[in-house]
């Protein structure tokens, strides 16, 4: 495997070990979690080790978590939720619901993206609070516990444990991967203030009217860079190029990163099915090495464990709750995943939005939403199924054509 260009070596210095085995099992659970949330993954193994318990906050015989994923650092948009999803365990049934929100989901009350609602609730100092009253109000269901890790807490956890081996199953490069510390690079672009018009305004996809807006060397206006494919036309520079052999390898925390995000692989590896295969894999072995011998019984490991899960995780689950979640999650028979796409959302013309690329729900309460998720709880809903809806699929193309 290679990986360019990223910097993988990392020294530690040895910490003296404390009375951590009541931990352990939060280690485990909190661990596998943060995997899950920061490599962006629907994986199923996560869940395994999660839930089931009659003991804890319940609602009609469901214990409901939202799950939240943010990139970290220091940058611009470093509290913005990449992950959203709320699993909702039926202690009857023994399965677990779990639903993805998608982040450009837009919140009518609070005029903002999905992703936005737990930085704004930092600014009001109750991240998580916020978000569970919002996410509980957008599925129609109250949230009882939350978790937010970051990307630290997902290289931190690998290189505690010294890496895990993995089999690359295909060769593949990838020339979009985000490259740390250059998210906010301008890429030699300034900033202009400047008026439009509404002809002007319209073909722009922004709203009219004086604008401060971002001017290429090329003397383009990046004012969709928001736009995934037109990011990478207008700042190219927040970008490198990342490759892995086919064969076994062993890799690092910043490795096994790179080797779950990447979205733009080559060699057929450049799909979400595929992504998510390569998550499900690294979960496993991270799984099984936090689970060996050869790590519980290494001091400095567990340390190294508790120390980096500890700076990125923001949770409400106490270790009460976390080691009775832990104890009792092998009761679990089945994970079913469900997405809020284009069956249940459309995206408006971006020029409604400022210029933003948003989803929103065919009504202003989420009324429709919260009626597929019933259906699914009543059984009346067994898979996810994507739209027929011509409407709907009619005003998406539009919207991703522009």
């Amino acid at each position: 495997m290679q990986l360019r260009p990223l910097r993988l070596g990392k020294s530690r210095k040895a910490r003296q070990f404390t009375k951590l085995i009541p931990f352990i099992s939060i280690i485990a659970v909190l661990t596998f979690l943060a995997i899950f949330l920061t490599t962006l993954s629907g994986s199923n193994s996560v869940i395994d080790l999660v839930f089931s318990s009659s003991n804890l906050k319940s609602t009609n015989d469901r214990i409901n978590i939202l799950l939240l994923g943010i990139a970290g650092g220091v940058h611009a948009g470093s509290n913005l939720t990449d992950t959203i999803m709320v699993a909702s365990y039926d202690l009857k049934t023994n399965q677990v619901y779990l639903f993805s929100i998608p982040r450009d989901l837009w919140m009518p009350a609070l005029k903002s993206k999905a992703n936005a609602i737990y930085q704004i609730g930092l600014s009001q100092s109750d991240g998580l609070g916020l978000t569970k009253t919002v996410m509980g109000n957008v599925l129609g269901v109250p949230i009882h516990f939350s978790l937010r890790v970051d990307f630290r807490g997902f290289v931190q956890a690998i290189d505690a444990i010294d890496g895990i081996d993995m089999v690359v199953d295909k060769s593949f490069d990838d020339y979009l991967y985000p490259s740390q510390g250059k998210e906010d690079d301008l890429c030699g672009s300034v900033e202009k203030e400047m008026e439009f018009s509404e002809e002007d305004a319209k073909k722009l996809n922004i709203t009219p009217g004086k604008k401060t807006v971002l001017i290429t060397k090329e003397g383009q206006i990046a004012t969709d860079s928001a736009e995934e494919d037109k990011g990478i036309k207008y700042f190219s520079c927040r970008y490198e190029h990342i490759s892995f052999d086919k064969g076994e390898t062993h890799m690092g925390g910043a490795v096994a990163l790179a080797f779950v995000r990447s979205r733009h692989g080559t060699n057929e590896e450049g799909s979400d099915f595929a992504r998510s295969k390569r998550q499900q894999k690294v979960l496993e072995a991270a799984k099984n090495k936090i689970l060996s011998l050869e790590t519980l019984a290494n001091a400095q490991k567990v340390t190294e464990l508790v120390k980096a899960l500890g700076k990125s995780i923001d949770t409400d689950i106490s270790v009460k709750e976390a080691i009775e979640l832990y104890k009792l999650s092998r009761k679990l028979a089945k994970i079913n995943s469900f997405v809020l796409d284009d069956s249940l959302l459309y995206h408006p013309p971006a020029s409604d939005y400022g210029g933003a690329y948003v989803l929103v729900s065919q009504d202003d309460d989420f009324s429709i939403v919260q009626r597929y998720v019933r259906k699914v709880f009543s059984g009346e809903i067994t898979e996810h199924e994507q739209s027929s809806n011509p409407r709907i699929e009619e005003a998406t193309s539009a919207a991703r054509s522009r």
